[in-house]
């Protein structure tokens, strides 16, 4: 059988199902296999400062082209201080924070039966991923990850899908961008979205504003795009340096996932 099908029979076995969407590859996937099973579907967006707007457009565009009834539920990240400090288990508490929010959504409108589904695939089982623990605290099923699917395979399979996202590049949280116990504002979570939003524009592809200390900004971009950064460095330096940035820096090993981490020795 192949993982496909998998998929699509352990989504079957419900009949109300609330997908949390967040406009990623992962969610948008699960959101297409939803859109082709039986049952009522639910996709929910969350707007937070820790999320950049155009991701929550991205996934009410997934939602319409899927045919889903589509919700943004804002949530107030910082007002958690664990959160707001930037703690190594950040993810832990924010998960726990948006569960509930969900959780409560559901009791205002008395939608009865729901189960909550997320983007979860096998290959985030082998990361540090303490919000896991409290998706599986919550009762969030992960029907990616018990189809056995891992990101090279949704990719693959959304590319022969024809799905136009098949090769965006991971969005992970704005609050990766800054180191542990690092408290986060607002403000400097802003300027670096906007920050990433414009470096975009110049054709970069997965780009990462870190900012170590407030006002410098570490830019990393993939390998690939290297060469191309440096061939724009002084349009980057002064993007950068117009949104408020007075020390702008290029990272010479590229775009690495869980940069902060090891920054901290691990976790």
């Amino acid at each position: 059988m192949s993982k496909w099908t998998k998929l699509l029979e352990y989504i079957n076995k419900y009949d109300n199902i609330l997908i949390l969407l967040s406009g990623g590859l992962d969610s948008s996937f699960l959101a297409y296999a939803c859109s082709k099973v039986e049952g009522n579907v639910l996709a929910v967006t969350f707007s937070s400062p820790l999320i950049p707007d155009d991701e929550v457009e991205e996934a009410r565009k997934v939602a319409e082209t899927f045919g889903l009834e589509h919700h943004v539920i804002y949530s107030d990240d910082l007002s958690v201080s664990e959160i707001r400090q930037n703690h190594p288990r950040r993810c832990y508490f924010c998960r726990k924070n948006r569960d509930a929010s969900v959780m409560k959504w559901l009791e205002k409108f008395a939608l009865k039966g729901y189960v909550v589904m997320d983007g979860v695939t096998e290959s985030d089982t082998m990361e540090y991923r303490p919000g896991l623990e409290a998706a599986k605290e919550d009762g969030v099923l992960h029907p990616l990850k018990e189809a056995g699917l891992r990101k090279e395979d949704i990719r693959k399979l959304a590319s022969e899908f024809d799905l136009k996202f098949w090769d965006k590049p991971p969005s992970p949280c704005l609050a990766t961008r800054f180191p542990y116990y690092t408290t986060l504002s607002e403000e400097e979570i802003g300027q670096v979205s906007r920050a990433e939003k414009e470096l975009a524009s110049l054709g970069l592809r997965e780009v990462r504003v870190r900012c170590y200390r407030p006002k410098v900004a570490v830019v990393e971009v993939s390998r690939e795009d290297m060469g191309k950064a440096w061939a724009v460095r002084d349009e980057l330096r002064s993007l950068l340096q117009g949104l408020g940035f007075v020390v702008v820096a290029l990272d010479l090993e590229g775009h690495r996932s869980g940069k902060m981490d090891s920054l901290a020795g691990g976790v």
